[in-house]
Parts: C-alpha cells; sequence; structure tokens
C-alpha cells in the first residue's frame, strides 16, 4: 500500500490519535485493528511509560533474500588509511538529522586505533577520530577529535556530533570502562554517556577543531529504567552489557532535543519473564527455550532539559523499544523522520538474538507515527540489510542517513580458498535504500565510503 493511500485511511482516525498523545500513559498499548491489513497508530507522550516490543513471533519471520542481502566486497578493496583501523562512523550532522559540511568540506567521524595492533584488539584502544572530504568519498584522516586525557574511561565509543551554524560542535560518545586505568582490561564492561563542546575550523587545506578540554558524563543507567553493570552480572555467564551510543537529534514535533542511545532493561539478570507481549503470536509449537530471558535489550531515550547552550543536562524516559527475550543488542539506535514517519534504526549480530532465534549480522529497523509510538518492525521481521551466508561477519555498524543511504565499514572477510581472513577496519560501499512504509529494498551500491552533506552548516542547499 502506497504511503498516499496509507496517509488517507489513517485520516479518518486522526482525531482520536492527538488525544492519544497527550495521555501520560498507555492508553493503546493494544492497538485495534481498523479492517483489512491497516492497523490504528498509536502515539505517545515522550515520557509515557509506553514501550514498543520487537517480539520473538517478529524475529521469527527473519528470511535473507537479494532485498536485504549486501553484496559480497571482493578481497581487494581500497583503505582509507593506512595510519589506523577504522570502524562505527557517523557524519556531522545538525540537530535535525542531516548530514552537514562545513567551509566545504564534508566530515566523518569513527573510532580509530593504531593499524599495527591486532584488529580484534581496537575495542579496548578505541578513540573517535575525524576525516574531511571534498568529494564525499576520498577521506583524509584529521588525527583524534579529543586532546589527549581530556576524555572520559578508559576508551572512547561511539555516538553522535552536532554543529550550529555558529561553528560551535557538540559531542557525545560513550565513556567505556573506568576513567584512569592502570592497564588495558577487556573485562572492565562500564558504560556512561559523555559530552564535551568545541569548534570546528577549515580552510583551503582542510579541517580542525579547537576545545573539547572539558567533559562531562551526563547520564548513567540507574537500575529502575535501564540495567546497571551490576545488575547485569547478576548472572555470571549473561552475554554483552550495554549502556552506550548515543545519538542526539531534535524531534520535529515537539520541538525538544532527545538522545536514543542502547541499553538493556532493569532489574537483575535472571529476573525477567518472557510474557506474552515479548513473545507474541508466534507459531503454534514453538518453544522458548530457557535462558532467553537474560536477553533483554532496547532503545533507550534522554530528553534535554537544560539550556541548548551546554548540553550537559539531560533526564532519562522509559525505553521507546524492548527486544527482551528476543535480542541482547540494539546497538547504535537512530533516527530518519521522513513524511511524518519515524524510522528508528538499530544494528546487531547474529550470536546476540536469544536462543530459538537467528538473524544475520547487519541492519534492522522499525516506523512507527511518532518518536513514542507503536513501532512496527520493517519487512515484518526488522531485518532491512544483513550479511551474505558466506560472509557472514562483512559489514557492521550500518547508518542510515535521511536519503536513505546507508554506511557502514568491512569487518571480516573470508579469504578465497581458505586461510586467514582478511580484516577491513575501512568503510564499506555504501547503500541505497528503497524505503516506502513498512517496507524496504536495496536498490542501489555506491562507491566505498560514500557519505555525502546534505547542506552546509548555515545554509539550506
Amino acid at each position: 500500500m502506497n504511503r498516499t493511500i496509507r496517509r488517507a485511511l489513517y485520516g479518518a482516525l486522526a482525531g482520536a490519535l492527538v488525544l492519544t498523545a497527550q495521555l501520560p500513559a498507555g492508553a493503546l498499548e493494544r492497538p485495534r485493528p481498523s479492517g483489512g491489513d491497516v492497523t490504528i497508530n498509536a502515539v505517545y507522550d515522550p515520557a509515557a511509560p509506553y514501550t514498543a516490543n520487537w517480539t520473538r513471533a517478529q524475529a521469527l519471520k527473519i528470511a535473507s533474500d537479494p532485498s536485504n542481502t549486501t553484496p559480497r566486497i571482493p578481497q581487494e578493496f581500497p583503505i582509507m588509511t593506512d595510519e589506523v583501523w577504522i570502524w562505527d562512523t557517523w557524519p556531522l550532522s545538525d540537530l535535525d538529522m542531516n548530514p552537514v559540511s562545513y567551509g566545504g568540506w564534508n566530515i566523518i567521524f569513527s573510532l580509530v586505533a593504531p593499524r599495527d595492533i591486532f584488529f580484534g584488539d581496537r575495542h579496548w584502544q578505541a578513540k573517535i577520530g575525524y576525516f574531511y572530504s571534498d568529494d564525499a568519498q576520498t577521506w583524509t584522516y584529521g588525527g583524534e577529535l579529543f586532546p589527549a586525557g581530556s576524555s572520559f574511561g578508559s576508551r572512547e565509543w561511539a555516538g553522535s556530533t552536532v554543529v550550529s551554524d555558529d561553528g560551535t560542535v557538540d559531542a557525545f560518545y560513550t565513556a567505556s570502562g573506568r576513567d584512569n586505568p592502570t592497564e588495558i582490561d577487556p573485562t572492565d564492561a562500564l558504560q556512561r554517556l559523555a559530552h564535551a563542546q568545541g569548534r570546528i575550523h577549515a580552510d583551503d587545506e582542510g579541517v580542525w577543531f579547537t576545545g573539547f578540554e572539558d567533559h562531562t558524563i551526563i547520564a548513567e543507567a540507574d537500575g529502575y529504567l535501564y540495567q546497571t553493570m551490576e545488575q547485569s552480572q547478576a548472572v555470571p555467564d549473561a552475554i554483552i552489557y550495554a549502556f552506550r551510543d548515543p545519538f542526539v537529534f531534535r524531534d520535529p514535533t515537539d520541538h525538544n532535543v532527545y538522545i536514543l542511545f542502547e541499553g538493556n532493561n532493569p532489574g537483575p539478570a535472571g529476573s525477567h519473564t518472557c510474557d506474552r507481549k515479548e513473545i507474541g503470536r508466534v507459531p503454534a509449537g514453538h518453544v522458548v527455550p530457557p535462558r532467553s530471558n537474560l536477553y533483554t535489550g532496547n532503545i533507550g531515550l534522554m530528553r534535554l532539559t537544560g539550556d541548548e547552550e551546554d548540553m550537559n543536562s539531560w533526564e532519562l524516559l522509559p525505553p521507546l523499544l524492548s527486544a527482551e527475550c528476543t535480542n541482547q543488542q540494539t546497538e547504535r539506535p537512530h533516527l530518519v523522520v521522513d513524511d511524518g514517519d519515524y524510522y528508528l534504526w538499530t544494528i546487531s549480530h547474529q550470536f546476540t538474538f536469544a536462543p530459538g532465534l537467528s538473524g544475520p549480522d547487519g541492519l534492522y529497523g522499525f516506523v512507527g507515527p511518532g518518536l513514542r509510538s507503536n513501532y512496527r518492525p520493517l519487512n515484518e521481521s526488522g531485518l532491512v540489510l544483513g550479511n551474505p551466508a558466506d560472509a557472514p561477519l562483512q559489514n557492521y555498524s550500518h547508518f542510515v542517513m535521511p536519503n536513505f543511504l546507508v554506511e557502514s565499514f568491512i569487518d571480516t572477510i573470508p579469504r578465497d580458498g581458505g586461510g586467514p581472513d582478511i580484516y577491513g577496519g575501512t568503510l564499506a560501499p555504501t547503500l541505497q535504500l528503497e524505503v516506502e512504509g513498512t517496507h524496504t529494498e536495496l536498490t542501489g551500491v555506491l562507491p566505498y565510503g560514500y557519505i555525502p552533506a546534505l547542506r552546509e552548516a548555515g545554509e539550506i542547499w
């Protein structure tokens, strides 16, 4: 059903739903069918205690096909720089989620680590680096964003970076690990959300940054809305914990500033139950295996309560989406708002699906009519782009831009004829999605690392 027809069908219901958006609690926790394949769209106040669910029933529908499978990357691929490994990447943006250029330069940020260390060890030495390009695909490495020793944690993990028209840059990141460690400790799972402010500068030769000396922890897991590290360790062999990956934006509906992030549902690991809302309408005979209740991933939300000039005061709100009993990881959540539809994106691994479920490493997505709403999985299952079966670790950390271009990095490619795997640590070919309502389709492959700005900072193109 195309978007125009769908809008018309929903139009008759709009009055009732406007009232729903003002309610403090979930008045439409079970949206009623209105006939055929049309469902009433429920929208809630962003602070309301309503959380949509990615259910086991939906995840059971995951199936790879040409419309959602990333093409194989050849063994010979270009390397952006021989100085650092590159993985999670995001563009310089404005608060309206548009990638922007500055001084004629496209600018991106990536997690980086020295390329002379083992690829698998990069996470424990991660810093945020930046690159600039005049053609949005040939990138020059500019170095690390923050002054040495200024950031919190023992390593810097992914986040988002926004620029104001006056050149002020607000950088949000994950302070991973405890502060001031004496040695690298991969078992240190502490994660907090942090912020620092600086300025961007550019001339004909390139881009550089100043400031970022003063950093602030803006959020920590509270144990009430989001699981703490200590709660996650109630079961010794529970899998990966998360309170990370801040994505900042202004909601075009209420014009407040929010941050999405990856979290886990609160409470000690093992205390959760797999109820009807987590299981969904599964096929007859489906049994939820033991330990599925240890998988508690969610997409969290927080709202700016202080001044936009300093961006340091925030309040935690209930999660937008829960994957409890379905998946442990909803990494790098981000948003595209298109013609009134809110597209909520996340990435996940095959090994983080709960027992009895399976899905490829890749991009997953959901759509709803508002920031807090009854999100529906794209393509019925949530799968948007998955790795090919013969290269299951090929791509990861997908990021969807407002024009539905998708960038990611090359992770690990199997070598033809066997032998040691080939590590990427550089950006993959950008992919083009066609998105219509709840359906997506891969429609194009663009150059490696093609991440074009959509406007110049201070100007609308």
